[in-house]
């Protein structure tokens, strides 16, 4: 079971540090974030912080609805805490951190939400390694070529009709 710590922040942050920062090669100076949650470690790889006025008219529960998957729908009461904050939030997974975060003052905490996790316990079929077979490409059928009778019929006709034009006959 993977839990998302959300904290408000009591100190004023001007970075944003998410997922599409980090996707855009952006790497901004970040606070003392694992001191401001009492922890002796923190992967920032894995957290997000931002200012809410970054997600526009986007409500934060709506925002960690659809950016994290919790496993249930945010309960009423969560949602009117997270969505009554101002300032900045910080986003973390427990799985960025060892052990329980203890906050200080910078930091409040507001909810823990509980995320889906995949489930890989099916037995899943072999696969078939063997290549696919491709089908082969449709080949023109052969020209049918005129056979020389039929070419000297022509000719002969032609000789006829051009004796009959020269001599009058007809």
């Amino acid at each position: 079971m993977t839990t998302l710590h959300v904290f408000a922040l009591n100190t004023p942050v001007a970075v944003s540090h998410t997922n599409l920062t980090r996707q855009n090669g952006e790497a901004p100076d970040l606070p003392p974030l694992a001191a401001w949650l009492g922890v002796d470690a923190l992967d920032t790889d894995q957290v997000e912080l931002f200012p809410l006025e970054n997600l526009g008219t986007m409500s934060l529960s709506d925002y960690i609805q659809l950016a994290f998957a919790p496993e249930e729908s945010i309960p009423a009461e969560v949602r009117l805490r997270l969505d009554a904050l101002s300032g900045a939030v910080l986003l973390v997974p427990d799985s960025a951190i060892a052990g329980d975060p203890i906050p200080g003052a910078e930091a409040t905490h507001i909810a823990d939400i509980v995320l889906a996790e995949a489930d890989h316990s099916a037995t899943l079929p072999k696969a078939d390694a063997a290549p696919t077979p491709r089908p082969s490409l449709p080949q023109e059928p052969p020209r049918e070529s005129v056979p020389p009778i039929a070419l000297f019929a022509l000719l002969g006709m032609a000789a006829f009709a051009a004796l009959i034009v020269i001599f009058g006959w007809g």
